[in-house]
């Protein structure tokens, strides 16, 4: 521009002209950006000075930056959308001739997400839980996340397992609550992304119920009703029985530090009553029941000849025990009474082979036996004690015979000689078989599997009693060993010992 200046020499006035140089434009700069931090797809502000001839926006990303025209600009403004494939780390803008790069670094946040398998599980039942890891549609592999949990009606978050993306940007984590929990993801920031937190999960949890109590009981007579609840817990558990059509209270009792109750019911009279135990729901988790339970309220002393629901619900039992009881009949025969018999023995009880209501009690809450010698395959057990035997496969007691062994009296023997009716002790095996009855100096005997050389023998015999009778065999009933004498394998182990 020109510039005139008049100056005055003397009279005359004199102008005199020069050019000034405009004033230089302010150079472009990016100040920031408003959000800092977005997801792909977000519209940001660039902010700085001298931007009103920006045409291209840069936003680094490996390999290759990615170039994107601007929403708007102004002078100091460029509205742009964060594309796919964006990075964090510092933009520029060009004008086409000239490009400046900002400073500050912009972060490019990943979008985080949470999937459950299920919304509920019944301990100790699991669930899967599918972070998801992506930027705009593209996954984001190798990055950390860690899976948080908070127990609900809690207020703090507790870390847990940590497990990296894979190529499709995802983790599984497998869990087991405890209780009804929430669950997120907390991803670490990184050089390319900024750190991001999944939305939160709840999977509610309902615990087990389990529930033990008699098949039969005496009417009128207290009974156990017991169990747990898992995981162990403290608070109320409720009996409840089955009438109506539909469940109604029995009583309310508090589990024990190891989440176990007992409950001790009664049934008024002979009939079938169905019981069940329920665990309320709380704050923290849901409510759950146990299966469902029948007993039959008997009021009379079972014994031989009678026959009946609460027979067959004896037979039952103690097949389900092991016992040797045959067929499932309802009716009290002979089988029922040598396996009730047997029952007897292993309890330590009176041997009378009658159910009486001790031995109802028993049959609640049993002694279990346990071998004395377990071995792999199939093995016997005779226990001069209580004077049974255990027929075994494997290392577990698959049925428990009556018998009766040695009496311990004094007889004439076959050669004139007096003789002791003692059992031998020790480790035998069945060396032979005669699959009929066989006649001896001493007896009859049904189809003996002998065990020895002196001509000891494991056999049937009408006369099973329920102490020591025998010459020094071992006795069980004759149908039993109809049922028995194929077991009987050639070599196989025999334990004879007292308890």
């Amino acid at each position: 521009m020109l510039a005139r200046v008049a100056a005055v020499a003397g009279a005359t006035a004199v102008v005199l002209s020069f050019a000034i140089p405009p004033a230089s434009a302010d150079p472009t700069a990016i100040s920031g950006y408003a959000p800092p931090s977005a997801t792909v797809g977000t519209t940001i502000d660039i902010q700085g000075s001298a931007l009103g001839s920006v045409t291209d926006v840069v936003f680094p990303s490996n390999p290759n930056p990615v170039h994107v025209t601007p929403v708007s600009v102004t002078p100091t403004d460029v509205q742009v959308v964060v594309p796919q494939n964006a990075q964090s780390g510092e933009v520029s803008v060009s004008d086409g001739s000239t490009t400046t790069t900002a400073t500050t670094s912009f972060t490019v946040l990943p979008t985080a997400t949470l999937t459950a398998s299920v919304g509920s599980v019944v301990y100790p039942a699991t669930a899967l839980l599918t972070a998801t890891l992506s930027s705009g549609p593209a996954p984001v592999p190798n990055q950390t996340g860690t899976l948080q949990s908070q127990r609900v009606g809690t207020t703090s978050w507790t870390n847990g397992p940590q497990a990296t993306t894979d190529s499709n940007g995802q983790i599984p984590f497998t869990v087991r609550p405890l209780a009804s929990t929430l669950y997120r993801v907390a991803f670490a920031a990184g050089s390319a992304y900024g750190a991001a937190t999944t939305n939160t999960v709840r999977v509610n949890q309902a615990p087990i119920v389990t529930m033990n109590l008699p098949t039969v009981a005496p009417i009128l007579t207290g009974f156990r009703v017991q169990g747990y609840v898992r995981p162990a817990q403290t608070g109320p558990v409720y009996l409840q029985r089955y009438y109506s059509g539909a469940w109604h209270l029995v009583s309310i009792v508090s589990l024990s530090s190891t989440g176990h109750y007992v409950f001790i019911a009664k049934v008024p009279t002979k009939s079938t009553y169905m019981f069940r135990v329920r665990r309320p729901a709380d704050a923290q988790q849901l409510g759950n029941v146990s299966a469902a339970g029948k007993v039959l309220g008997v009021d009379r002393t079972l014994r031989y000849g009678l026959s009946g629901p609460d027979v067959t619900a004896l037979q039952r039992r103690l097949a389900a025990l092991h016992y040797d009881v045959g067929r499932i009949t309802g009716t009290y025969n002979f089988d029922t009474f040598h396996a009730v018999t047997a029952f007897e023995k292993v309890q330590r009880m009176t041997r009378n082979g009658v159910v009486n209501a001790a031995v109802l009690k028993a049959l609640a809450s049993p002694r279990i036996p346990h071998l004395r010698h377990p071995l792999r395959g199939p093995a016997v057990e005779i226990d001069l004690t209580r004077q049974v035997l255990y027929y075994a496969v494997n290392g577990a007691i698959v049925r428990i015979f009556d018998s009766s062994t040695g009496g311990g009296y004094y007889y004439t023997g076959s050669d004139g000689t007096q003789q002791r009716a003692i059992t031998p002790t020790g480790h035998f095996s069945i060396r032979y078989k005669i699959d009929r009855w066989v006649k001896s100096k001493l007896g009859v005997l049904y189809r003996p599997a002998y065990f020895n050389s002196s001509g000891y023998a494991i056999h049937g015999e009408p006369e099973v009693p329920s102490y020591p009778a025998s010459h020094g065999c071992v006795r069980i009933t004759v149908p039993a060993m109809d049922r028995f004498y194929t077991k009987l394998v050639i070599g196989m182990s025999v334990w004879i010992y007292r308890s």
